[in-house]
């Protein structure tokens, strides 16, 4: 027979998964004596290590069970929740183990694909498929469902009152509850983001979206409706069961009732909590490159790179937006933007223009028209106050760029007329117009504009 040698860290691991299982016993035992806080304490001592996957689904459960009992006695009853939620992951369906022969550890699994994975890093037996067994969670079931029925009730009235956090919270918890009951949790996941999100709570709100992206939720059910002999709708959760009904003659036909997916909602949603906290998550890209097509989905993208402060990722995802969506002028203007802060002139100019040209009417096109064009007055101001001097040289250079300054402004004046033509309320866009009246030497349009400027400014 092959000699077998443990190693040093082999004892260590082995060692340190029967201490954990030994402290987990060790808080229930303490838990049913009425000792939380003897309870408490040999929990905390395991708390940091249940991402090991050393430790058996039963010792998991109660874990769970009794974190959750305890919260429960402590009155914080979103957290009980979230304890029973994660106790049904370790008493219902099956888990995956495989035993490392050099250790002699097992190891668990949620997934068939996990154990093959590990089974095949190493020295592994092969994967064996564990049964989960319900001990805790029919002890709790009546309570938990008891108050899943309140919690719900309580988050529906705190929305419909526009409560928004007390509501989120409230769903929240109630997703737990269900989880622990083995129903749809995340539907009620999905209503404490928009809660939160509505309440302008934008950290929860992601959050909640976020662990639902993780899970895969789509909001897509698959239901069953029939009617009986009387007429009556009757609606099945599985087909299975409708056509069993259906060969005992206690219905004729049935039908299947789909309801739409609203991941593009999920993911959008998701995008504008994050633009509304104005940082960056790599979620960000996990959306866009699954939605590379969507125009709505890319400008959100494009505002989360500006409002985080990445100009080049704002405007790489604008370019890519005039190609999704050409007749958008927002996304030519705010190019035009950004290459009128880099100093990029010309190209200002181009995006500018290319506004007016799929939107005649978007006014502040014309402004910055005109603001990027007038810039060379700064010079030639500077060159004119350099020259007041009685000097031939210096008679000349003032009278070159006097007149320059004076031709800037004449050809900047019909974009300031249309920008005031398009909103003649605007007190602002009247005023700039007049100072450009009075530097191009139009002075019987100066009088007529200071005339409205003074009726604006009533």
């Amino acid at each position: 027979m092959k000699k077998i040698i443990l190693t040093i860290s082999a004892v260590f691991m082995m060692s340190g998964v029967f201490a954990q299982e030994k402290e987990i016993d060790a808080a229930l035992k303490a838990f049913e004596s009425k000792n939380n806080t003897a309870a408490k304490s040999e929990l905390n001592k395991v708390s940091g290590l249940l991402t090991s996957n050393t430790i058996s689904p039963e010792s998991l459960a109660k874990y769970y069970y009794v974190s959750g009992q305890i919260a429960l006695n402590e009155g914080n009853t979103i957290e009980a929740a979230k304890q029973f939620g994660e106790l049904a992951k370790y008493e219902s369906g099956t888990m995956f183990s495989v035993k490392n022969k050099s250790t002699k550890a097992t190891e668990y699994y949620a997934t068939q694909a996990e154990a093959d994975k590990a089974a095949a890093s190493g020295d592994y037996s092969k994967p064996k498929q564990e049964n989960l067994k319900s001990v805790y969670l029919p002890q709790i079931q009546e309570s938990v469902t008891s108050m899943a029925e309140k919690t719900l009730q309580a988050a529906n009235t705190a929305y419909q009152a526009e409560k928004n956090e007390e509501a989120g919270n409230k769903f929240l918890e109630a997703s737990y509850l269900v989880k622990a009951l083995g129903g749809n949790s995340q539907l009620f996941k999905y209503n404490a983001a928009l809660s939160y999100h509505r309440g302008g709570i934008y950290e929860k709100a992601f959050q909640a979206y976020k662990d639902l992206i993780k899970d895969e939720y789509t909001g897509e059910t698959v239901s069953y409706l029939a009617k009986d002999k009387e007429g009556n709708e009757v609606p099945y959760s599985s087909k299975e069961e409708a056509e069993n009904h259906k060969k005992l003659g206690l219905i004729a036909s049935y039908k299947e009732v789909k309801t739409p997916s609203m991941e593009k909602e999920l993911y959008l949603n998701a995008l504008k909590a994050l633009s509304g906290l104005e940082k960056y998550d790599d979620l960000v890209e996990t959306i866009t490159k699954k939605y590379p097509q969507d125009s709505e989905i890319q400008t959100v993208a494009g505002n989360i790179y500006h409002k985080s402060g990445n100009e080049e990722g704002f405007l790489n995802k604008l370019i890519e937006n005039t190609k999704l969506n050409p007749a958008d002028p927002t996304n030519y203007f705010n190019i035009g933007v950004i290459y009128m802060e880099q100093g990029k002139d010309a190209e200002a100019i181009q995006f500018f223009e290319k506004t007016i040209q799929v939107d005649p009417k978007y006014k502040n096109a014309y402004n910055n028209l005109a603001l990027v064009k007038v810039k060379p007055e700064k010079e030639y101001v500077e060159i004119i106050n350099a020259n007041l001097g009685s000097t031939a040289k210096e008679k000349q250079a003032y009278q070159e760029y006097t007149k320059k300054r004076k031709d800037l402004y004449i050809s900047i004046i019909p974009y300031l007329e249309k920008a005031f033509e398009l909103d003649k309320t605007d007190l602002q866009a009247a005023s700039t117009l007049r100072k450009a009246y009075q530097a191009g030497e139009m002075f019987e349009k100066e009088d007529q504009m200071r005339a409205i400027e003074k009726s604006l400014g009533k």
